[in-house]
């Protein structure tokens, strides 16, 4: 019997170490009718923003030209420097990984004002209070903790030896420079002589992320560099929960002329993400005001066989024109672009405000406003992002986007490393398919490793969250009130 218990539990365990889109295939799984929501999308949306950031961080590892456009000329001496296919418009997307920030701030925007906008139209304003409340106690909990973990993870790492190897080949910025021939240079983790002064200085770095009153974009955190988009989240998520609060009265005509006022402004005051996340709102509440007037319509006609606003051929067309226009512009190079065919022009048009190492940011966020608005509108842009794989993504999406640093700076490096020992990398080919080996080793375990931490912290910590905020609140167990328990967990995701 206690043999057959232990079968049991290792024949668990190992279930469990498999990613969760195999478990079907090992176990039999109950089948459940999966029950798509109408804002599934946005998940997806986030998926993919997610999977392209970690493109971006692989590619620029190993190349100089994914910062700029197709075409772009700053010498004359090199005219066809950039000729990639992938430096295209809309192509370069797959890697652009600086635009798909905007994108998750516009999304967060969306998400995180969409319940409580619902609640302002409804004059519901004690519910309003009560989802605030909620929201403002969940988000540094559910923003910081798995952080707090992956960072854990790369700490215990850097002790057990994981990246005594990685280290040695792209730790020192010119002995990176000497093997690996991208135009960027991620500090590795330091390895410190012992465990506590490894311990006081992850405490340090960990500190740092919760800076959210300095205005600063990059905090160069050595565990995890691209945790800078998590003190801009939850200061943002903040600033934004202030602003529904104090328009909750208003009139709505009053509180959409507001919104837009501080959307333009906050780009002239160097604040584009403030920018991104207000948009987010402005879109959720037009939004609102769409379906209104579509649920007016049925009621003044109750038997018609409609079931979408009817739209014509120029307004769908106006539709997905808008949705190109905006991968057009979440494609504006990173760098050089005031030199790049079709971009020099809207060089000219940034706001002078924005600071200059960041002007890039203006179109991006204006591309994500314009992306996220037009697939609002239209079913048929939605299926891009809400089929089963998008939905797949965007539950691991945050789990992702904390766990592709330790991966493509551990495994990552070595893989394409070893590979080039192989290859040889003295020829573009040699070069190329070392890169790209090294892509088939690190972008599957990037996803195991992923989907393993969705399900074992990420998750966790969704129900933790839950669990405080009910110990807290004396109304949160009052199940007399759908709109208390109605909280999706990938709601409050970044």
């Amino acid at each position: 019997m206690l043999l057959g218990e232990k079968k049991k539990k290792l024949s668990g365990f190992l279930l469990a170490l498999l990613p969760s889109f195999v478990h079907h295939l090992v176990v039999d799984v109950p089948h459940k009718p999966t029950r798509v929501s109408p804002t599934a999308w946005l998940d997806g949306a986030r998926g993919w923003a997610a999977f392209c950031v970690f493109l971006r961080h692989f590619e620029f590892t190993y190349h100089r030209a994914g910062a700029r456009s197709y075409g772009t000329v700053k010498d004359p001496k090199f005219p066809n420097e950039n000729r990639h296919l992938l430096q295209l418009p809309i192509l370069r997307l797959l890697y652009s990984g600086e635009a798909m920030v905007a994108i998750f701030f516009v999304i967060s925007g969306y998400a995180l004002s969409l319940k409580a906008l619902k609640l302002i139209r409804k004059s519901s304003h004690d519910q309003l209070m009560r989802t605030l409340t909620s929201s403002i106690l969940r988000r540094p909990f559910r923003l910081y903790l798995p952080c707090l973990v992956s960072t854990l993870i790369v700490f215990v790492a850097l002790r057990i030896g994981i990246y005594d190897g990685p280290n040695a080949i792209a730790g020192p910025e010119d002995t990176f420079r000497k093997i690996f021939l991208g135009w960027a240079h991620d500090p590795q983790p330091r390895i410190l002589p012992t465990f506590w002064e490894q311990a006081r200085d992850w405490t340090h770095e960990n500190l740092r992320l919760f800076d959210i009153f300095t205005h600063k974009h990059w905090p160069e955190s050595r565990y995890d560099v691209h945790l800078w988009t998590i003190p801009q989240e939850f200061r943002c998520s903040m600033v934004l929960f202030l602003t529904i609060a104090g328009l909750a009265l208003v009139r709505t005509r009053v509180r959409i002329i507001t919104l837009a006022l501080l959307v333009a402004c906050s780009f002239q005051a160097d604040a584009w993400e403030l920018s991104a996340f207000w948009s987010g709102a402005l879109i959720a509440e037009a939004n609102l005001i769409r379906q209104e007037q579509k649920d007016n319509r049925v009621k003044v006609d109750p038997f018609s066989d409609e079931e979408e606003e009817p739209r014509t051929q120029w307004s769908t067309a106006l539709t997905y024109c808008g949705f190109v226009l905006s991968l057009f512009l979440l494609s504006y190079p990173f760098q050089e672009a005031e030199f790049a065919p079709g971009y020099s022009t809207l060089s000219k048009l940034i706001p002078s405000g924005l600071r200059k190492e960041e002007r890039y940011r203006f179109w991006h966020c204006i591309g994500a406003m314009l992306m996220i608005y037009t697939t609002s509108l239209d079913g048929l842009l939605q299926t891009f992002f809400n089929n089963s794989l998008s939905r797949y993504l965007g539950n691991i999406s945050f789990a992702l986007y904390l766990m592709h640093g330790f991966t493509l700076k551990t495994i990552g490096y070595v893989s394409v490393y070893n590979f080039w020992k192989i290859t040889g990398k003295e020829t573009l080919f040699q070069y190329e398919s070392g890169f790209v080996l090294g892509g088939c080793v690190v972008i599957p375990l990037t996803i195991w490793a992923a989907d393993l931490f969705w399900r074992g912290v990420d998750v966790p910590i969704v129900k933790f969250t839950r669990w405080f905020e009910q110990s807290l609140l004396p109304y949160a167990d009052e199940n007399s009130d759908p709109l208390l328990i109605e909280k999706s967990p990938r709601e409050h995701q970044p």
